[in-house]
């Protein structure tokens, strides 16, 4: 009978689990366009949910609890009191926790709108990045998105080529970095980059963008 309960229970929390990801994929899947431009990705809130899980288990109990908290308050739009709870969790832990919070509170300062400080922030995470790998496509993503926002296209250009180099091709962000990088390659300007990157972009699986990638490429030959 004690076995037969604690194979229930086993299979209850697999459940659930399931559940939990089966939800964060639905919502992924109905907020691409948000995920895309710095809004937690699905394999950021699952990493999430898995490194607390961890945590709980290696005691750092701490900084589950804060890094928890500040999570919800972002995933709930409170990004100055999110940003509050991210630094708090760096300032006073290392390793992965350290690590992850530094690239959520460059995920506030995105968002805020405060570029160079979101960059200083992505680069601490990119720093400690081998803590806790993986944000680093995410992290590059949103560099270039705050170059984006600094005017120097030539730097978000060369950062989505980055992003792209440690994306899979499997990955939709793959063809977003690539239609970015040729939207700054055409600005700086450089033509033949520009159709190059588009062209990758217009292999997407997404209709919209294979679309958007083959007018930016036809509008280079006028």
């Amino acid at each position: 009978m004690a076995a037969t309960a604690r194979r229930a229970k086993k299979h209850i929390k697999e459940d659930q689990l399931v559940t939990a990801t089966v939800r964060v994929s639905e919502w992924a899947q109905e907020h691409f366009n948000q995920v895309i431009i710095g809004v937690v990705a699905l394999v950021a809130v699952v990493a999430v949910l898995v490194f607390t899980a961890n945590s709980r288990v290696s005691g750092a109990r701490e900084a589950d609890r804060q890094l928890s908290s500040a999570l919800a308050l972002f995933q709930h739009g409170d990004l100055s009191a999110a940003r509050t709870g991210f630094a708090q969790v760096y300032q006073g832990h290392g390793g992965g926790a350290g690590a992850m919070a530094h690239f959520f509170t460059g995920e506030c300062d995105l968002r805020l709108g405060d570029y160079s400080q979101a960059l200083s922030e992505y680069d601490a995470y990119l720093a400690d990045k081998d803590d806790y790998p993986l944000f680093e496509a995410s992290a590059l993503m949103g560099k270039g998105l705050c170059y984006d926002g600094l005017s120097n296209w030539t730097e978000g250009a060369a950062t989505m080529v980055k992003a792209m180099g440690v994306l899979d091709k499997d990955d939709p962000r793959y063809y977003e970095a690539a239609f970015r990088a040729g939207q700054y390659y055409s600005r700086v300007p450089d033509s033949e980059e520009a159709r190059k990157y588009f062209e990758i972009a217009a292999k997407a699986r997404d209709a919209d963008l294979r679309s958007r990638a083959d007018v930016a490429a036809e509008l280079l030959k006028k």
